[in-house]
C-alpha cells in the first residue's frame, strides 16, 4: 500500500512507471471488488460474504510483508466468527453436529498459510520439520469415524461430519507445523488474547442488553434465556452460537491469558493482556454456564498457586489463594445474583435431565461398542435406545452432556481410545515447554495445559460438537508447536 501511494502523490506518478504502478494496483484492487459486486445480486448472502472476505484478504496480503504472519494472525482471529457455508445444506429435526459440508472463514487464512509454509521452506531449502504428534492417533480415530458412516442411519449426514472432522484435523497440522519459533508463537498468543477480550466484550453487551446485537450474521444466536427461581435471566453467547460454546472457548483460553501476563512485554502489551483476561473473565459470567464457571475458576486457581509457589512458597500460596477463593464465593453466593441462583435455585430439572441423558448413553454403547452409531447419527440413533420413563431424547432434543459417552456413542470404543491417545500425546507434548527456562515458552505450556484440564472437566457435563469445535483443535496444534519451539530451544542449548 506505500507504493500505491507513493504513485498517487509523488511526481513520478506523472511518469510512465508511476502510471504503470498506479494502473497495477487499481486493476488488482478494483476488478476482483467490481466483479464481486456485480455477482452479488447472483448469490447467497453467505457465498458472496464469503468471496468478498477471501477477496479483502488477499488483496489486504498485498500491503504486508510477512504474509504468512498476516494469514496465521487472521486464522486465530476468524475461528470465533461463524461466517461458514453448509453445501448440501439438508434440514433435520433432530439435534444434528453438522447440516452440510461446513466452510467456515478460517479456512481461507488456513489454506494460505500452509501454502505459504510450504513455499518458503522450499524456497529456503529447509527441511519439511513436520510434527507428527498425534497424527497416528487421528489417523486412527478417522478411519474408525469413516467406517462408522459407512454403517451409519444416514450416511450423509455422517458424511456431513466426517468432512468437518477432516478440515479440523488439517487445522491442527496446520498449527502444529506453522508455528516454527517464539516470534510467530507470540503473534498467536496475541492473537488469541486479542479474540478473547472481544468475545468477551459481546459477550458483556449481550448479557445486558438481552439481544444478539444484530450479529446473527457472524453467529451470534438469539439471546438464551434461562431461569433463577422464578426471574428469567439471559445468557451470552458471542458469536460461538450457545452460551455453553462461548464457555468451552472461554475455558480453554482464559488460563492462557492469565499465564501470558508473567511473559516479558511492554507495559501497553501487559495492559492489553490484562484488559483482555479481565473481558474474557466476565464474559464467562454472562454466559451463566455453571460448569464453565466452576472448572476455570479451578484451573485459574491452580495456575495462579503454580506461579505464587516459586514467589512465596507452596503452603503459603494456597493459604492466599484459599482465602481468596473463599472471599470471592462469600461475595458471590451470599448475595442475590444470577450466578448465585443459576448455582442453586433451579434447574435441578436439567441437572436430572443429564444423568437421564446418560443413561441412554450407555444403552445405546452398549449396543454398538465396536463402531458406534456413526458420525451426526447421535440424537437420531438414541431415541430408539430411550427406555426411559420422561423419554428424554424425544423432550430434549441434544445429545449426551459428556464428551467421552457422545465419541463412544458416535465411533465406538476403538474411537474413544484413539480420542484419548490424542489427547494423551497432546499433553505429553507440552511438557518440554512447561519445564522451558524460557519464560514464554513455560508460561504458554503451563496456560495451555490449564486451559485443556477446564475444558475436559467441563465437558463431562457439557456436549461439545467435537468433530468441528475450532478452538479445540487451534489449542491443540498450538500445543504440539510450543513444545516443539522449547524441544528444539533445549537440544540447541545443550549442544552450546
Amino acid at each position: 500500500m506505500r507504493s500505491f501511494a507513493r504513485a498517487v502523490t509523488s511526481p513520478a506518478a506523472q511518469g510512465s512507471s508511476g502510471l504503470r504502478e498506479l494502473a497495477f494496483w487499481s486493476l488488482a484492487v478494483g476488478a476482483p471488488i467490481g466483479v464481486l459486486f456485480l455477482a452479488a445480486t447472483q448469490l447467497d448472502a453467505k457465498w458472496f460474504s464469503l468471496l468478498f472476505s477471501g477477496c479483502l484478504i488477499a488483496i489486504g496480503s498485498l500491503a504486508v510483508r510477512e504474509r504468512k504472519h498476516y494469514y496465521l494472525l487472521l486464522l486465530v482471529l476468524t475461528i470465533p466468527v461463524g461466517i461458514d457455508l453448509n453445501i448440501m445444506f439438508r434440514q433435520s429435526t433432530v439435534n444434528r453436529s453438522t447440516y452440510g459440508f461446513l466452510i467456515t472463514l478460517s479456512h481461507i487464512s488456513l489454506v494460505a498459510l500452509l501454502i505459504l509454509d510450504l513455499k518458503e521452506r522450499f524456497a529456503a531449502r529447509l527441511p519439511l520439520d513436520i510434527s507428527t504428534k498425534g497424527l497416528m492417533p487421528l489417523a486412527g480415530l478417522f478411519a474408525v469415524a469413516a467406517i462408522s458412516v459407512g454403517m451409519a442411519r444416514s450416511q450423509l449426514f455422517g458424511a456431513f461430519d466426517l468432512f468437518a472432522l477432516a478440515t479440523s484435523i488439517l487445522l491442527f497440522s496446520c498449527v502444529s507445523w506453522c508455528i516454527r519459533d517464539t516470534r510467530e508463537l507470540r503473534l498467536a498468543v496475541a492473537g488469541i488474547v486479542f479474540t478473547m477480550g472481544a468475545q468477551g466484550i459481546l459477550a458483556i453487551a449481550q448479557y445486558l442488553t438481552s439481544s444478539s446485537l444484530g450479529l446473527d450474521f457472524f453467529g451470534a444466536q438469539k439471546i438464551m434465556h434461562s431461569y433463577a427461581g422464578l426471574q428469567t435471566v439471559s445468557r451470552a453467547a458471542g458469536t460461538l452460537g450457545h452460551p455453553n460454546s462461548l464457555a468451552l472457548f472461554l475455558d480453554l483460553l482464559l488460563p492462557l491469558s492469565l499465564l501470558f501476563l508473567f511473559c516479558p512485554m511492554k507495559s501497553g502489551m501487559r495492559t492489553f493482556v490484562a484488559a483482555s483476561f479481565v473481558l474474557g473473565l466476565f464474559g464467562l459470567m454472562a454466559t451463566l454456564s455453571r460448569g464453565g464457571i466452576f472448572c476455570t475458576s479451578a484451573a485459574l486457581g491452580l495456575a495462579v498457586l503454580l506461579k505464587w509457589r516459586k514467589y512465596i512458597g507452596f503452603v503459603r500460596a494456597v493459604f492466599i489463594l484459599a482465602f481468596a477463593l473463599g472471599l470471592c464465593a462469600v461475595v458471590v453466593l451470599s448475595t442475590s445474583n444470577p450466578i448465585q441462583q443459576r448455582f442453586f435455585k433451579n434447574d435441578y430439572g436439567n441437572a436430572h435431565g443429564r444423568v437421564t441423558l446418560a443413561k441412554v448413553a450407555f444403552n445405546l454403547i452398549r449396543h454398538n461398542p465396536l463402531l458406534g452409531v456413526g458420525l451426526n447419527n447421535y440424537t437420531d440413533t438414541a431415541q430408539f435406545y430411550d427406555h426411559t420413563p420422561e423419554q428424554i431424547v424425544s423432550n430434549w432434543n441434544a445429545p449426551v452432556h459428556n464428551l467421552i459417552l457422545f465419541i463412544a456413542g458416535e465411533t465406538g470404543l476403538p474411537g474413544v481410545i484413539f480420542f484419548s491417545l490424542f489427547l494423551l500425546s497432546i499433553l505429553l507434548a507440552l511438557l518440554p515447554a512447561v519445564s522451558s527456562p524460557d519464560p514464554l515458552l513455560s508460561n504458554v505450556g503451563v496456560g495451555t495445559l490449564m486451559g485443556f484440564l477446564a475444558f475436559f472437566a467441563h465437558t463431562q457435563v457439557d456436549y461439545c460438537h467435537w468433530t468441528h469445535f475450532i478452538p479445540l483443535w487451534l489449542m491443540a496444534g498450538l500445543a504440539v508447536s510450543t513444545g516443539r519451539i522449547a524441544a528444539r530451544n533445549g537440544t540447541a542449548g545443550s549442544q552450546q
